[in-house]
C-alpha cells in the first residue's frame, strides 16, 4: 500500500527549489533506509504539484501507517493472548499429568511390594499345606499299621485263648468225668479223631491222662489262670484300640481343620494376588499413557513457546519498520508544513 501511495505521490507532488533544499536537509538528518531513500527521492523528483495536495497525500500516508501500527499492535496482543492461553493450558495439563503419574508410580511400587509379600506368603502356605498333607498321610498309614498290628495281636491271643479253653474242656470232660482207664482211653481216642493224632491238644490230653485227678485239677487251675490272663490281654487290646482310634480321629480332625483353614487363607491370598496383579497391569498401562501424554504435551508446549517467540520477533521487527516509516513520513509532513504555500 505504501508503494501505491508513493506512486500517486510521484504523479501529483512537486516542490520548489526551496522545497528541494529543505528535503535534502531532512534527508541528511535521517538514517538512510530503503524506504527513506525512496520516499525522499520521490519528493525530489516531482516539483509541479501544489503544496496542499502533497501535504494531503503525505498526511494520508501517515494516517495509514499509524492505522497499520495499531493493527499490528492489536494482532500481536490477540496472538500473544492466544499463545498465553495455550501455554497455560499445556502447563496445567503437564502439572496434572505429572501429578497423576507420580501417584500411579507410587501405586505401582506399593502393588509390586504387596505382590512380593503375597508371593512369599503363597509359597510358604503351599509348603505348609504339603507338609500337613504328608503328615495326614503318614498319620493314616501309622494308624493303619497300628490297627493291623492290634488285630494280629488280638487274633493271636484269641486263638491262644480258644486253644486253652479247648484244652480245659477236654480235660474236664474227657479225664475228670471218666474215672476208669477204659473210659479215658475212649476220650483220648475221641480227641485224636476230632483234632488229629499230632494236634497239640490231643497230645496234651494223652500226656495228662497219665496223671491222677488231683494233678489234673492243678493243671486245669493253672490253665484257667492262663486263660484269665489271655482274656485280660484281649480286653486291654480292645481298650487300647478304642483309645488309639479316638486319638487318631481327634488328631486327624485337628490336622484336617488346620489344613482347611490354611487352604482358605491361601485361596484368599491367591485372589488378592490376582486382583493386585490385574491392578498392577492396569496401572502400568496408565503409566505408559501418562508418559506418552507428558512427552506430547512437552513437545506442544515447546512448539507453542517457540511460535510465541517467533511471533514476538516478527512483531518487534514489523513494529520497528512501521515506526521508522512513521518517523520518516512525520518528518516530511513537518517539513512540508513549514514551507510557504504555492
Amino acid at each position: 500500500m505504501r508503494i501505491a501511495i508513493l506512486l500517486v505521490l510521484i504523479a501529483i507532488s512537486a516542490a520548489t527549489e526551496t522545497h528541494l533544499t529543505a528535503i535534502k536537509q531532512l534527508r541528511e538528518k535521517t538514517r538512510i533506509t530503503p524506504f527513506s531513500d525512496y520516499f525522499y527521492g520521490m519528493l525530489e523528483l516531482h516539483q509541479s504539484s501544489k503544496l496542499g495536495e502533497v501535504v494531503t497525500i503525505v498526511q494520508s500516508m501517515l494516517d495509514k501507517l499509524i492505522a497499520a501500527s495499531g493493527a499490528n499492535e492489536a494482532e500481536h496482543s490477540a496472538q500473544q493472548a492466544n499463545f498465553e492461553q495455550q501455554i497455560s493450558k499445556f502447563e496445567n495439563t503437564l502439572e496434572t499429568t505429572e501429578s497423576e503419574l507420580s501417584s500411579v508410580n507410587q501405586q505401582i511400587n506399593d502393588l509390586t511390594s504387596d505382590l512380593s509379600s503375597l508371593t512369599q506368603s503363597l509359597s510358604f502356605q503351599g509348603q505348609q499345606l504339603l507338609l500337613l498333607s504328608n503328615q495326614i498321610t503318614q498319620l493314616s498309614d501309622n494308624h493303619s499299621e497300628e490297627v493291623r498290628a492290634a488285630e494280629e495281636k488280638f487274633n493271636n491271643n484269641s486263638r491262644y485263648l480258644a486253644a486253652v479253653q479247648e484244652v480245659l474242656r477236654f480235660l474236664g470232660d474227657a479225664l475228670l468225668g471218666n474215672t476208669s482207664l477204659i473210659e479215658r482211653e475212649r476220650a483220648i481216642e475221641a480227641a485224636k479223631q476230632a483234632l488229629g493224632d499230632k494236634h497239640p491238644i490231643a497230645i496234651m490230653i494223652q500226656m495228662t491222662s497219665q496223671y491222677d485227678d488231683n494233678t489234673i485239677r492243678r493243671v486245669i487251675s493253672k490253665l484257667e489262670g492262663i486263660a484269665t490272663n489271655v482274656q485280660e490281654r484281649l480286653d486291654a487290646i480292645n481298650t487300647s484300640s478304642t483309645n488309639s482310634e479316638q486319638q487318631y480321629l481327634t488328631l486327624r480332625s485337628q490336622f484336617e481343620t488346620t489344613y482347611s483353614n490354611l487352604d482358605k487363607d491361601k485361596q484368599f491370598n491367591q485372589r488378592q494376588a490376582t486382583a493386585k496383579d490385574n491392578d498392577l497391569a492396569s496401572n502400568k498401562r496408565r503409566q505408559e499413557e501418562l508418559q506418552e501424554l507428558i512427552t506430547t504435551t512437552k513437545e506442544l508446549l515447546d512448539q507453542t513457546r517457540v511460535a510465541s517467540d517467533n511471533e514476538n520477533t516478527s512483531y518487534t521487527s514489523k513494529r520497528s519498520h512501521i515506526s521508522e516509516e512513521i518517523s520518516i513520513v512525520q518528518s516530511a509532513l513537518d517539513l512540508l508544513s513549514q514551507l510557504p504555500a504555492q
